[in-house]
């Protein structure tokens, strides 16, 4: 189920490479705090561009394959 998400989300081409982690908590329909705590305790990667925290999918995603090559 991951990898086709993974694997439709990287077909797309208009899809960001970082996004600000509020639009991302919008995306994926979780609860502004709840995106919030996971930045704050590292459990997605982020990177700050100038004042702004942006959750950087491209690391998420590929964080993600790996981690079900895994299981």
């Amino acid at each position: 189920m991951v990898d086709d998400a993974i694997t439709e989300i990287s077909k797309k081409e208009d899809w960001p490479p970082v996004m600000e982690w509020r639009a991302f908590a919008d995306w994926i329909r979780v609860d502004h705090s709840i995106v919030h705590m996971w930045l704050h305790r590292a459990y997605i990667p982020s990177i700050r561009i100038g004042k702004r925290r942006m959750v950087n999918l491209v690391q998420l995603i590929e964080d993600l394959k790996g981690q079900e090559s895994d299981e």
